[in-house]
């Protein structure tokens, strides 16, 4: 599929493409997805499309991959029926968690009214004002909204100065120094050249106290609306990605369209469901919900809210 994307994406002559699914178990004694790919490049205009059979025996194809210029399709007469739903959203934005690989030191077990404990077993308590409660990517997945427990935002925004801390929340400085060893190590390279402590996928709309949340890694379609816990917005883990609403309200006809028929079948033609991460930012952001509000007769009430969370990048 990487390559059926990388060639058509690069309007390569494609002249014929087929996918013939191998079961690499009985075959190789292999627990892992084989297949046999026969692609053939010309001199012509390029087609996008891939037929995918069933085993190297199958006559008819049971799959017709394709191609829409943003993306591969997984099921091209799925998507024939719902494609004029696709493109940008004018006003919602969908956006991932919040990212701070360290989750030893960042997440803290507890409901906040008492004492919280981190990764390592040890007793936590910091200012109020740098934690939030937050769910997983397994809490959304599973249709959960009570908190599992607080994260520590250092940041209001990406690239903020987290020296503030220092002055303005002593026993958090004094907790996240303590531990800045395991924080210095965190892999990835985002962290070298931002301050110290610092988180990612964070901003205005990581604030908004209502939002429509789905789990990256589970293989269904299934949105969930997450209220604040008390007086405080909720946050999530990095692989589940949400929109940010203003009022339960809204929330609650975000919910609406994204559980539509219509808008269910354009993304289940759309998605790859043996991926290890089948639904991603990308993915979701190929459907226009105003345009699903239009099919479903609901643009009035799609026009009554104004998005502008789904926009803001600092609180």
């Amino acid at each position: 599929r990487k390559v059926l994307s990388q060639v058509w994406a690069d309007k390569r002559p494609v002249t014929s493409a087929e996918m013939f699914k191998i079961d690499a178990l009985s075959e190789f004694g292999a627990a892992v997805d084989a297949c046999l790919f026969v692609l053939e490049l010309g001199h012509h205009a390029t087609i996008r499309e891939c037929l995918v059979y069933d085993s190297l025996e199958s006559a008819a194809p049971i799959q017709v991959i394709g191609f829409d210029g943003h993306g591969l399709i997984s099921n091209l007469l799925g998507y024939e029926r719902t494609k004029e739903l696709g493109g940008n959203d004018p006003k919602y934005v969908w956006r991932s968690g919040i990212k701070h690989d360290c989750s030893k030191i960042m997440e803290l077990r507890g409901d906040g009214s008492s004492t919280l404990t981190n990764g390592l077993d040890e007793a936590v308590c910091i200012e109020r004002e740098l934690r939030l409660p937050f769910l997983k990517s397994s809490d959304i997945g599973n249709g959960r909204t009570t908190p599992r427990g607080e994260m520590v935002i250092t940041q209001k925004f990406v690239g903020q100065d987290t020296s503030y801390i220092e002055s303005k929340f002593p026993i958090a400085w004094r907790y996240l120094s303590s531990h800045r060893e395991l924080l210095d190590r965190r892999k990835s390279s985002i962290y070298l050249k931002n301050p110290q402590f610092s988180i990612f996928g964070v901003g205005g709309y990581t604030f908004s106290p209502w939002k429509v949340a789905i789990s990256g890694f589970y293989k269904k379609l299934t949105f969930v609306v997450v209220g604040p816990s008390g007086d405080r917005p909720v946050v999530f883990d990095d692989t589940v990605y949400f929109l940010s609403c203003s009022s339960e309200e809204e929330a609650r006809f975000i919910h609406e369209l994204l559980s539509s028929s219509v808008a269910q079948d354009f993304y289940s033609s759309i998605i790859h469901w043996d991926e290890k991460r089948p639904i991603t930012v990308g993915l979701l952001k190929r459907l226009s919900l105003r345009k699903v509000a239009e099919k479903l007769g609901m643009v009035a009430m799609y026009e009554k809210f104004d998005g502008s969370l789904a926009f803001a990048k600092a609180a």
